[in-house]
């Protein structure tokens, strides 16, 4: 799971916050780490990471807003960047 504060609330039916994960040992394309939505009112969400493939070494995990149920490839700006120590 991802702990995350600060990102605004969402419209679930017109968009979705989505997470990316990045795993250079397996591809240069973000795996789909699954989509969420942030309800008004709460400053603080705790995100289960649902990742659609497997990730043997994240460094990077992303954050985009995307249409409601997420998208194969995003072309949206990145909201939210967070490295991996090693």
């Amino acid at each position: 799971f991802m702990r995350l504060r600060g990102l605004p609330a969402n419209r679930a039916a017109v968009e979705q916050y989505q997470l990316w994960i990045v795993d250079p040992s397996r591809d240069e394309r973000p795996i789909d780490g699954g989509v969420f939505d942030i309800p008004g009112g709460v400053d603080e969400v705790i995100v289960p990471i649902d990742a659609k493939l497997r990730a043997d070494k994240p460094t990077v995990f992303a954050i985009t807003l995307e249409q409601p149920g997420g998208v194969v490839v995003s072309d949206g700006p990145l909201l939210v960047i967070a490295a991996v120590d090693a």
